[in-house]
């Protein structure tokens, strides 16, 4: 049953303190970090706890190539991203058979005979010059904060064109299989972000995997390179941070548009120049190369994988370049690393509408709902609201925040609709906002992003990593003047949407190195059959996404659930716990396009 109480996280004066890293961890190899903004090494504060009703960190599915969502003026085009828009062609469509032998395992040289892994289980496929990294051997200990969960650390190669260059540390945690008769092998896990950290993941794994699951597998996080606890590039400053939330996202005149484009232009050239050549090689596709070194580490033939939100973007791209070493794979509230900006725009209306509808249902059925009891004028109170923020501000009681804009608040009203949990946050969010102040958005806000109340925000915050990890992994944005009419068109017909939506803008055109070209083709092909899983109103990674995902892979199986929030697996749903832990524990896909 739904708690009818604000979350005590998104209270006002919520505790703010998170887990620290277990001090196993080393210290960043010198240049690791990035200018001023960089912490000492050692011991550094983590994201906070992965939250038990959804198991994800904040994302979204949208690219930080556009500067989009009201939520935010720049973090729109870091945090949210772009609403694309458009009429993307059926997910239903016919599959391309496409042969396996057209994905080879990337390569530096030709590869050795196979031999033996260093686990003595496991027969690996190796580049000659990747040895090193492919026969090290993981010094599993136990970890400072659970004696009952192991740590460890691996070596990658910042560049895999040069493997004899400088190197990224990665953390790792397992939590072992708790009964050892019953073990399956290793469970990679990750949580999605871009930037959320593996390694409190698994630290919280009885939180988000099954019994069932967890008796049988070692649930393995880690923290992917440049991230959390993996030789951090930290690009950002406090300033650069509070910059993303305290522009105005919908500028309505020539002159406040100029000064949003010159925001986000300046906080990118930043980012990269105090992030350096690492900053340049936190691509997904390079972390997915990091995920098969680890794959062998840990002994499996086969990778097994769980990912969440951008996760499922990090197992499409593992399995797309390493098809024939797939094992059993979970995508939950997925996206195709093939969705076009049409496609995207289409997806993300449909994902935000649902979803306040769905609270908007929720609200007007209470007596002292925020919103009154008029569901068609509810909407309108919302849109209003935003509109008297963007000319008047809220106040709040929080030390250098005494004011703010539509940023914080639109961020905090779309993170509340990440699960049902936070709908009675919102509630009360909503109705202190209609008296001029804003205490429980912000802090709601804050909560996700790890800003304190003396401005700091936390070493491990995921808005360090969005703007380096989405600028590798999609496109340049070019000017479509087809796309900016049905943009005009789409926000004239979705008021509240528009004012979620924010400026259409490239943030990542100053940034130094291309983006990925999507494939544009049927991904994974020979692969072993891939579960994707998604919520059919999920505002973070719409279920069009999810549907898109299930046809791109040659071998995908779709699960839908008929339920709100982002995250679908063992957020209540038992028929979809069900089918997933039967895929996971005995190999048994439910049928395709099976919802529960």
């Amino acid at each position: 049953m739904l708690n009818e109480d604000p979350r005590p996280d998104d209270l006002p004066d919520a505790p703010t303190g998170y887990a620290a890293l277990p001090p196993s961890y080393p210290a960043p190899a010198p240049g690791a970090g990035s200018g001023s903004t960089g912490g000492p090494g050692g011991a550094r504060l983590l994201a906070p706890p992965v939250d038990p009703a959804t198991g994800r960190t904040a994302r979204s599915s949208l690219r930080p190539v556009l500067a989009a969502v009201a939520v935010v003026a720049v973090v729109a085009a870091l945090v949210l991203a772009v609403w694309r828009i458009g009429n993307p062609p059926s997910v239903a469509q016919s599959r391309v058979t496409v042969p396996a032998s057209a994905f080879p395992a990337p390569s530096a040289t030709d590869p050795p005979p196979a031999s033996q892994g260093p686990n003595g289980t496991v027969t690996a496929d190796y580049p000659a010059l990747l040895a090193p990294f492919y026969t090290q051997r993981l010094g599993w200990s136990p970890c400072a904060d659970n004696a009952k969960h192991e740590c460890a650390t691996m070596e990658v190669p910042v560049d895999y064109a040069k493997p004899t260059g400088d190197r990224f540390t990665l953390a790792l945690r397992k939590a072992p299989a708790t009964q050892p008769s019953k073990r399956l092998g290793s469970l990679v896990i990750n949580p999605g972000g871009p930037g959320g950290s593996g390694v409190e993941y698994a630290q919280y794994s009885s939180f988000v995997f099954s019994p069932g699951v967890r008796a049988a597998y070692d649930i393995v996080g880690f923290d992917p390179r440049g991230i959390g606890a993996s030789s951090p590039v930290r690009c950002l400053s406090n300033s650069d941070m509070d910059l993303l939330f305290s522009a105005d996202p919908t500028p309505d005149s020539a002159a406040e548009r100029s000064t949003l484009l010159a925001d986000v232009d300046g906080v990118t050239k930043r980012c990269a120049a105090r992030g350096g050549d690492r900053a340049m090689h936190m691509s997904t596709t390079e972390v997915a190369r990091d995920m098969d070194v680890m794959r062998v580490l840990l002994g499996d033939e086969k990778l097994n994988f769980f990912g969440g939100s951008y996760g499922t973007f990090l197992g499409a791209i593992y399995a797309d370049t390493f098809p024939k070493k797939v094992g059993r794979m979970v995508l939950d509230s997925a996206m195709s690393p093939n969705q076009t900006e049409q496609q995207e725009m289409t997806y993300d209306i449909q994902g935000f509408e649902s979803s306040i509808d769905a609270f908007i249902d929720w609200c007007v059925a209470r007596p002292d709902c925020a919103l009154g009891s008029d569901k068609a004028g509810a909407r309108q109170k919302i849109v209003d609201l935003l509109d008297s923020v963007e000319k008047n501000g809220l106040t709040t009681t929080k030390p250098g925040l005494s004011r703010i804009g539509e940023g914080w608040v639109g961020f905090a009203i779309f993170m509340c609709l990440y699960s049902d949990q936070s709908w009675p946050t919102l509630d009360k969010g909503l109705a202190q906002a209609f008296t001029g102040k804003g205490d429980i958005l912000l802090a709601k806000g804050m909560s996700v992003v790890e800003r304190g109340i003396t401005g700091d925000y936390a070493p491990s915050t995921y808005l360090q990593a969005m703007i380096p990890v989405r600028c590798a992994d999609w496109p340049r944005s070019t000017a479509d003047p087809t796309l900016a009419a049905e943009q005009k068109k789409a926000k004239a017909a979705h008021p509240l949407w528009s004012r979620m939506t924010g400026e259409l803008y490239d943030n990542c055109r100053t940034w130094p190195t291309a983006g990925r070209t999507p494939k544009g083709a049927t991904l994974a092909a020979g692969a072993d059959p891939i579960l994707v899983i998604g919520n059919e109103r999920d505002p973070a990674t719409p279920i069009g996404g999810t549907k898109q995902l299930a046809n791109d892979l040659a071998s995908g199986i779709l699960l839908t659930s008929d339920h709100d929030g982002h995250g679908t697996y063992y957020a209540g749903n038992s028929c979809v716990d069900s089918a997933v832990d039967g895929y996971l524990l005995r190999g048994t896909a439910p049928r395709d396009g099976t919802t529960c």
